[in-house]
């Protein structure tokens, strides 16, 4: 008897760490983080992301809003030419999501062969047809 709660035990540590692994976000960015830094001015209830530079030249975060369980992944980035990068981002795999609205922060490296000076960078969705534009100086 004992032998089998141990072995539910450790079943439900495993499930756990499983899920805990489960909710680490996917894709493309270096780092996801709940929240905004604080350079960056969003506003929650335009649905517009914002970009930031992290380390001036060689990383910067942009600040996407959505769900806090279930933010958006960045499934792609590219530079398109010296001057513009493109970051495409797609659902998250986490299910279900909480109903808000909340910052997460994800962050890249500069992208070979783009002149950090002035950067465009185009913003897109998988599943809208929006695409934004920000600018990092």
């Amino acid at each position: 008897m004992v032998r089998l709660r141990s072995g539910y035990i450790g079943f439900g540590v495993l499930g756990a760490l499983l899920a805990l692994t489960g909710c680490a976000a996917p894709g493309v960015a270096d780092t996801v983080e709940r929240g905004a830094p604080d350079n960056v001015d969003i506003d929650p209830l335009s649905g517009k992301p914002a970009a930031a530079w992290i380390e001036r030249g060689e990383r910067f975060a942009i600040v996407t809003l959505g769900s806090s369980s279930c933010p958006p992944v960045a499934t792609s980035i590219s530079a398109d030419g010296d001057d513009r990068i493109a970051v495409t981002f797609g659902p998250s795999p986490n299910d279900p999501c909480t109903a808000d609205i909340a910052p997460t922060t994800h962050t890249f490296e500069v992208p070979e062969g783009v002149d950090p000076s002035g950067i465009t960078i185009e913003v897109s969705y998988e599943e809208w047809p929006e695409v934004h534009q920000l600018t990092l100086e």
